[in-house]
């Protein structure tokens, strides 16, 4: 099968639709098809894999850390009808994925859209929190899917998402896979050092991480046990807002900030920790989370629906409500 996915984001961008993005490219090559992907430019940053065709963009403010790609290229408009595609797979309903729809229409190619993100919840990002924003974003999507072949939703929770977007349609669940060769198998102690129990958060730096309630958190239980020691590995526009939130608490000298490492990395810090940390409330998946099981490592985390289709809460994680 030759397939062709669009997506606004890739390599060296770091998170969880990245990362499903890939590991997806990768089974699916592996499996012997023909795998194109169309996505936005990334300066100084050159593909080490093949067949990654990039739209032009434009720099946002540094409140993200995103691109606006501007979907005018002659040379993809050229290349698309000359790869012969059977399907297209759309990971964003914006700008790329509304391109996506109407090559889609044009070519007269079968369409398919995951469902990875709660997408009214990132309204914050471009200044425009309002809940009639908010609704018209809902509107877009619901738009966007009626235009689709097929949904593929990473969880079950979409499912429930579905009537707050209107949308009243079939959806095939297909989680997102992990590699579990980044993450060998071994047995580990309850406490590597029981003198230092180190706490560890992966993932994107953001607001909707509610990595602010973490280091709250973090800091009563700090005062409780001096031992209790926590590690944020990811970057995002929220880092330099955690860095004084953490002076504030008192807790820095208890806090490394670890800052984005690759994909491949992952697996090495978590082999360092002794629990996993995990606040967001507006997963879809919670990708980072299926990892940490990967690496055998305990999990904290605080209630999501989305989570349940993966976590059983006081089995494989110690779950709690924010209060």
């Amino acid at each position: 099968m030759r397939i062709g996915m669009f997506s606004n984001s890739y390599k060296p961008i770091i998170s969880g639709v990245v990362r499903s993005i890939d590991l997806y490219r990768q089974g699916l090559t592996n499996a012997g098809h023909f795998v194109a992907l169309f996505t936005s430019d990334a300066k100084d940053h050159e593909d080490a894999e093949p067949f990654v065709f990039r739209y032009p963009s434009i720099t946002l403010p540094k409140s993200t850390d995103w691109t606006l790609p501007v979907v005018v290229a002659p040379h993809i408009t050229w290349l698309i009808p000359r790869l012969k595609l059977d399907i297209l797979h759309a990971h964003h309903p914006f700008v790329i994925g509304s391109e996506a729809l109407n090559i889609s229409r044009g070519e007269k190619i079968p369409l398919v859209f995951t469902f990875h993100t709660l997408y009214h919840e990132y309204t914050h990002y471009f200044g425009l929190d309002a809940d009639f924003v908010k609704q018209l974003v809902r509107r877009h999507v619901r738009d966007y899917v009626d235009g689709v072949d097929c949904i593929i939703a990473p969880s079950t929770y979409i499912l429930d998402l579905l009537p707050s977007y209107q949308i009243d349609r079939s959806v095939e669940i297909l989680p997102t896979p992990v590699d579990l060769s980044l993450f060998p198998t071994r047995e580990r102690p309850p406490f590597s050092d029981p003198e230092r129990i180190q706490l560890i958060y992966v993932g994107r730096v953001g607001k909707e991480k509610n990595l602010d309630f973490l280091l709250r958190a973090f800091a009563r239980a700090a005062q409780q046990d001096t031992r209790l020691h926590l590690r944020i590995v990811g970057d995002g526009p929220e880092l330099k807002k955690l860095l004084t939130y953490a002076a504030e608490l008192q807790v820095t000298n208890r806090v490394d900030f670890i800052g984005a490492v690759p994909f491949e990395q992952v697996a090495e810090q978590m082999s360092q920790a002794d629990l996993f940390v995990f606040t967001s409330t507006t997963e879809t998946q919670g990708l980072v989370l299926l990892e940490a099981m990967a690496a055998s490592l305990h999990q904290v985390i605080v209630n999501s629906p989305a989570l349940h289709d993966f976590v059983r809460p006081g089995v494989d994680a110690l779950s709690t409500d924010i209060d």
